[in-house]
């Protein structure tokens, strides 16, 4: 009886490790399950479109206009990444985008941003985020213009507005 109770032991046991062995394999070889599609079949809105349009008329031919750019490739946290306080405000710039850059056409140097503010820019979360991103831009020495959403924009009107915030910079 002690013989076969160790085999029976013994195939339990190599049961479980090959089990073991699969369950692994799977666990870590497995491709990706996600799945991916197009957000939309546009990277800018229609109103973001007829800001963009007229935007592009209205700058220098020094500049660029970059949209939707990630905060964090604008600006960085001025603290060692091994400070303690790094990572909670590289977080905070992190997952955050500004509608349009204006950077110089030969090096790219951001020169302004500009940021949309359309109705949902008057809620207390929203408004606390812009205050948080002009103040991340005031630090870094960036001026933000803000313009009010339209139905239509004034060449003439985003020309003045863009030319004093990039003169008030300086």
């Amino acid at each position: 009886m002690n013989q076969s109770f160790f085999v029976l032991i013994l195939w339990i046991g190599a049961i479980f490790l090959i089990g073991l062995v699969i369950f692994a394999y799977k666990a870590f070889s497995r491709k990706t399950s996600f799945r991916y599609k197009p957000k939309g079949p546009y990277l800018l809105s229609k109103g973001e479109k007829a800001f963009f349009d007229v935007l592009v008329q209205s700058i220098s031919s020094d500049l660029y206009v970059c949209p939707k750019v990630r905060v964090a490739d604008l600006i960085e946290v001025d603290l060692p990444k091994s400070d303690k306080y790094f990572w909670a405000s590289f977080n905070k710039i992190a997952k955050k985008h500004v509608d349009f850059v204006l950077c110089s056409r030969t090096d790219f140097s951001p020169k302004l941003i500009i940021e949309l503010d359309g109705g949902s820019h008057n809620s207390g979360t929203r408004s606390q985020r812009d205050s948080f991103v002009d103040e991340s831009f005031t630090q870094a020495n960036i001026p933000v213009l803000h313009v009010p959403v339209q139905s239509c924009y004034d060449q003439n009107q985003i020309t003045t507005q863009v030319q004093n915030a990039l003169i008030n910079k300086l």
